[in-house]
């Protein structure tokens, strides 16, 4: 259970020095996972705000960086689960297509589309490399995230995610596996494309 603990001068300047050293990484971890500017800033914000909550929690002699990725990972996983609940957003500002009493009412979906933040970091990757990505589970991005952009140890990764190093090998194979496949089906469909033009 974690409790509010209240810094003393001494700890909410070593927590500010850390923070100041990982909070780049960790929105960079933010928006990878996000894929959403406003969504990464908002989790790097509540991620810090916990992490100040309960900074009595935080063992020393443990990496600081691998507790906030922890707590990011979390929220992430949280955001994800609350968004699967949600309901389209719907503009009423236009008219239904069907007749009602003689009018005609349209209702739209909110726009969906990649933001400019967004689709500049999607074009920094090839097209396949891209496609094949996004085909993954939020979970085996996460991991692709921090054992290969990140680099982060598997042992640190294990400990974040509360699961055995075995596992955490066992799961990067499988989704390095998948993402191989995938790539290359992504590869072969451009390469259909490039020959009918």
């Amino acid at each position: 259970m974690t409790t509010t603990y209240t810094l003393n001068d001494k700890d909410s300047t070593r927590f500010n020095e850390l923070m100041n050293e990982t909070y780049r990484k960790v929105y960079n971890m933010a928006y990878r996972l996000s894929g959403s500017r406003p969504d990464a800033e908002d989790l790097t914000q509540e991620a810090y705000y916990r992490a100040y909550r309960s900074f009595g929690d935080y063992e020393g002699d443990r990496p600081f960086e691998n507790w906030i990725f922890r707590i990011v990972t979390r929220l992430y996983l949280d955001l994800l689960r609350n968004r699967r609940r949600r309901v389209n957003t719907v503009s009423y500002d236009n008219s239904l297509p069907a007749e009602v009493g003689g009018d005609t009412i349209h209702f739209e979906v909110a726009d969906d589309k990649p933001s400019p933040e967004q689709q500049l970091i999607e074009n920094a990757y090839s097209e396949p490399l891209q496609q094949a990505l996004e085909s993954l589970t939020p979970d085996q991005r996460e991991l692709i995230e921090l054992a290969d952009v990140q680099q982060v140890p598997y042992n640190e990764i294990a400990e974040m995610l509360g699961a055995p190093v075995g596992t955490i090998r066992s799961r990067l194979h499988r989704t390095h596996k998948a993402l191989r496949t995938k790539l290359e089906q992504a590869r072969a469909q451009q390469a259909l494309r490039g020959n009918k033009s």
